[in-house]
């Protein structure tokens, strides 16, 4: 007789729950399938019905899966959870220093006050928890604009300054910026991965509370065979109202979606790209993305990469788990819906390279439903598109063969089945925000109170059904985009300027109203029951430019604030790790005179001596001597000078930054030119650094 294998109560209850899972969304899925199928079998069965009804289950499985994730995530909430990652912590002693772990934010042109104050914020929660000395933080730079990347160098050196940081808190520029976060990671992984066992990585809006690291880092060292572990990231600090919105959403929608898919894949979690502890090693050795087929080195970079190391994480046998209850982790979300749509359109083509992987030998099973669901979180656009045309074809010949042979009542009779189906259809969609409700509602208080929850609620619903028809065309627009090659590259976010004026909403969103109007007057003349059905759609695009236009607005999001409506616990009882941060560092506290001033950056680099010195310290030097080189730099130095920096490109300009020599000759012989020999520009910058300088050291 053969001995019984230990059982594996982890791997049991995953086999279990990822069933349940399955039968739960799968068996709505055939139960709305079969109501469809219901209203076509009643005459003959044509390839339009059949060409419906695949789209269909395409379609209805992703609502129904959506309803299964928020149904168990609201049943694990009431029951609670017994396989929680952090629950490994329970009972380890706190006394020792976890792992050492390297903290590392790439960033791309971003906001320096706002990244090195944040900074500065986990540096000193660190420093209370008792444990900094096992962490490192390193700040990545690909920036490619002048004044940022001096900005950013100061604000490093001043940070260090204070803080007494150095040695603690690194900077790195990369020369050439190859392949964009991902390259970036890739980079600090090969210079520096083997100092350290541990790597979180932060997006430059990122914050994380000095606790929640060592919390992060201990979970690791209690669990060798987990290789990753992702946090649920709460979204704070808006001020806009699309913002607020979202914000609101993920306060009470987030806690439910994220236990319910923590049920289903437990060990097999997917990873997002920030806020997560990785373990170094196996990440170095088995996490290199391959690339995709393509010609050129942009079609065969994935753009999208974590999805992918998740992957390859679980198939080189480590376990990647979701945090969901890990509190101390932030982030913040986009100003307005342009800035939303900018960045879906990267996650876009970057989730539908994903269908490489989906049927790959040894992609887990987890992983090919979590490239699924990212795949369908776009495809199900365009499909939704042609399912809705293809209805209203079928729909208008149906009912014009009724009128033509006076069947009118059989016609009638598939409506009564229609309504059903429909019915389904908006119990499905709406349940997981009653669910968001219900778990909510307990903890009004720290959302300002039960009215302030169900107004905020009510409100969030209305906004969320007005978007959802603008989110379909720009779906759409994408992946007809993507697959007709049309790429794109990593830009830098805008995180701050939120108001969309009337001029620029009509520019990017005036189509919308056009198409309304357009197939509101077509289903009134050819189909007028048809204008019932798709009134939601019609809505969201009439409505379009306004809606784009209020929910961009600061004003109305703080007087939404004032009113104690789509208010978070964070605004009530803001924690430590997020105060201040709009304050800038001392370093970038510029003087009033040179408030407006452009190019600060470069003249801080050419002007003043420490910040010159600064910067020349952190360039390596050319390995490249030729002189042809030396004589392009030079006549870019004597330009600067006569014609000013408006004379120079940005390219030139960082062709300027990148040369210690050349920098070092100019700082001299700006100093030492008499008034004659510079342009104007340089006078002016000049006499008002020396103000500012002068009020700085008076007395």
């Amino acid at each position: 007789m053969k001995p019984r294998r230990p059982s594996d109560p982890l791997a049991e209850a995953a086999s279990l729950r990822q069933a349940l899972f399955l039968a739960t969304g799968g068996g709505i899925t055939i139960a709305g399938a079969w109501l469809l199928f219901d209203t076509y079998r009643r005459d003959d069965f044509t390839w339009l019905e059949g060409t419906l009804l695949a789209l269909f289950v395409v379609l209805f499985g992703q609502i129904a899966f959506g309803f299964a994730i928020a149904f168990w995530g609201f049943v694990t909430r009431l029951r609670g959870e017994r396989f929680q990652i952090m629950r490994s912590l329970d009972g380890i002693a706190t006394d020792a220093p976890p792992g050492s772990t390297a903290i590392v934010m790439p960033i791309y042109n971003e906001d320096p006050a706002r990244i090195f104050r944040a900074l500065e914020n986990m540096l000193v929660s660190l420093r209370a928890t008792g444990h900094a000395d096992a962490f490192d933080f390193f700040i990545l730079s690909d920036s490619n604009q002048p004044d940022s990347w001096i900005d950013e160098e100061c604000a490093w050196v001043s940070l260090c300054s204070r803080l007494d940081a150095y040695g603690r808190v690194f900077y790195r520029k990369r020369r050439v910026s190859l392949n964009g976060k991902s390259g970036n990671i890739a980079d600090f992984c090969r210079r520096w991965g083997k100092r350290y066992r541990y790597m979180v990585i932060l997006d430059a809006d990122s914050v994380m509370a000095g606790e929640t690291f060592v919390r992060l880092a201990r979970a690791m060292d209690a669990n060798p065979q987990v290789g990753l572990i992702q946090t649920a990231p709460q979204i704070v600090r808006g001020t806009s109202v699309f913002q607020r919105l979202i914000q609101f959403s993920t306060h009470t929608l987030g806690p439910i979606f994220a236990a319910g898919s923590n049920f289903w894949h437990l060990a097999g979690a997917n990873y997002w790209g920030h806020n997560a502890i990785i373990r170094l090693q196996p990440f170095m050795e088995h996490c290199v993305l391959p690339e995709l087929p393509g010609i050129t080195s942009a079609d065969r970079h994935i753009l999208s990469h974590d999805t992918v190391e998740a992957a390859l994480m679980q198939q080189a046998g480590y376990q990647v788990w979701f945090a969901t209850d890990e509190p101390g982790s932030y982030e913040e979300g986009p100003p307005n819906l342009t800035e939303s749509l900018k960045r879906d359109r990267r996650w876009c083509q970057g989730n539908l390279q994903h269908f490489w992987f989906l049927f790959a030998p040894k992609t887990g099973f987890t992983n090919r439903i979590h490239i699924f669901f990212g795949l369908m979180a776009y495809l199900s656009a365009p499909l939704l598109v042609v399912f809705i045309a293809l209805n209203a074809v079928d729909f208008y010949a149906k009912e014009r063969r009724a009128i033509l042979s006076a069947q009118i009542g059989g016609l009638t009779d598939t409506w009564w089945t229609s309504l059903l189906l429909l019915g389904l259809t908006l119990v499905l969609l709406f349940a997981s925000k009653v669910f968001g409700l219900l778990y909510t509602l307990p903890r009004a208080r720290r959302f300002g109170g039960l009215w302030a929850v169900l107004a905020g609620s009510v409100i969030e619903t209305v906004s969320s059904v007005l978007l959802a028809p603008i989110m379909l065309y720009y779906y759409t627009k994408f992946v007809v985009l993507t697959l007709l090659g049309v790429k794109v590259t990593w830009k830098t976010q805008n995180r701050s300027d939120s108001a969309i004026p009337l001029g620029q909403a009509l520019r990017e969103y005036g189509l919308l109203p056009v198409l309304g109007a357009v197939l509101t007057v077509a289903t009134l003349h050819w189909a007028p029951v048809l204008t019932l059905w798709l009134s939601p759609l019609l809505l969201g695009w009439l409505l379009a430019v306004p809606f784009v236009m209020l929910t961009s607005s600061d004003r109305l999001g703080q007087w939404l604030r004032r009113r104690g409506l789509l208010l978070i616990p964070e605004e009530i009882d803001e924690p430590e790790i997020l105060r201040g941060l709009d304050e800038p560092p001392p370093a970038l506290v510029r003087p009033a005179t040179l408030v407006a001033t452009p190019h600060y950056g470069l003249l801080q680099a050419l002007l003043a001596p420490f910040a010159n010195a600064v910067h020349i310290s952190l360039l390596r030097r050319s390995r490249v001597h030729a002189k042809h080189k030396q004589d392009y730099l030079d006549s870019l130095a004597t330009r600067l000078l006569a014609d000013g920096p408006d004379a120079l490109t940005r390219r030139e300009m960082m062709a300027l930054l990148w040369s210690s020599e050349t920098l070092a000759a100019l700082h001299r012989r700006l100093w030492r030119a008499g008034e004659t020999e510079l342009h104007p520009w340089w006078r002016f910058a000049m006499r008002h650094y020396h103000e500012a300088h002068s009020a700085r050291h008076a007395p």
